[in-house]
C-alpha cells in the first residue's frame, strides 16, 4: 500500500488516498472495506502497475453521482442557450415536407 500524492487534485483533508493492488486487497478486504466506509481511507486499485479502479464511500459514491447529473443538465441547458442565440433561417415542417416533396 502506498499514500497516493494528490497535488492539484482537491480532496478532502480527512481522508487519505492509498494505491493498493489487487492482490492486496483482496488478503486485506474486510479491513479496506471498514476503512473506506467510515471516510478514513479513499483506495485507488492497481493492477499490472496501471490505476484501474477506485473504491470510495457509498456517500462520496451518491454525492459524485448528483454533481455529474448536475453538470450534464448544466452542459444541456448551454447547448439549448447557445442553439437559441444561433440566427439560421428556419423552416416550417409544412415547408420542408414541401421541398423533400413529402
Amino acid at each position: 500500500m502506498e499514500i497516493v500524492k494528490t497535488e492539484g487534485y482537491l480532496i478532502a483533508e480527512d481522508s487519505a488516498i492509498v494505491r493498493m493492488t489487487a492482490a492486496e486487497v483482496r488478503v486485506n478486504f474486510d479491513e479496506t472495506v471498514d476503512r473506506v466506509a467510515s471516510g478514513e481511507d479513499r483506495v485507488i486499485l492497481s493492477k499490472d502497475g496501471k490505476d484501474v479502479a477506485a473504491v470510495i464511500s457509498i456517500e462520496e459514491f451518491w454525492f459524485l453521482e448528483r454533481v455529474i447529473a448536475e453538470l450534464e443538465e448544466e452542459i444541456d441547458l448551454e447547448a439549448v442557450r447557445a442553439a437559441r442565440a444561433e440566427k439560421e433561417e428556419t423552416i416550417s415542417l409544412a415547408d420542408l415536407k414541401k421541398e423533400l416533396g413529402l
